[in-house]
């Protein structure tokens, strides 16, 4: 395959600061017109549809090393912030999303393989009743210092 775009530098992305680790992505960043980041900024789109696929794949790449990196930043909605960013009516830029969840579905399934997975979702559903319950109880009797 011949590449077309250069890809992003890799890197860790473990930071004593988290308020900023996720705009070091590479498909991430600040705007004018917003105040918060948009979370799918992609060069602009060629003619060669698998190195768009393959750029995608390389930004998947990206969020998982930064998942692995800040593991307890996990379920804090990074996805769905990058989900809602994307153009799904770009047809130009489909190939980068295309790549984008194709490389997260494989790597969904690897984990899935070394899960009981209704068990796991099972102990998922405890330890956020656990965190709700938890955070009413802290603003309900004050939290303790």
């Amino acid at each position: 395959m011949q590449q077309t775009h250069s890809f992003p530098r890799r890197r860790r992305y473990k930071l004593p600061a988290h308020e900023q680790q996720d705009t070091l992505l590479p498909f991430v960043s600040y705007l004018p017109e917003r105040s918060y980041p948009h979370y799918w900024q992609m060069p602009a789109p060629n003619d060669d549809f698998a190195a768009n696929v393959a750029y995608g794949r390389e930004c998947a790449g990206h969020l998982l090393q930064w998942l692995k990196d800040n593991q307890p930043y996990a379920g804090g909605g990074l996805l769905s912030r990058i989900a809602r960013d994307i153009d799904f009516d770009d047809i130009d830029g489909r190939g980068y999303w295309i790549g984008f969840f194709n490389l997260l579905e494989h790597a969904l399934l690897l984990s899935a393989l070394h899960l009981k997975v209704f068990p796991y979702v099972d102990h998922y559903h405890r330890t956020h009743e656990g965190r709700i319950w938890r955070r009413q109880s802290e603003e309900r009797f004050g939290r303790k210092h």
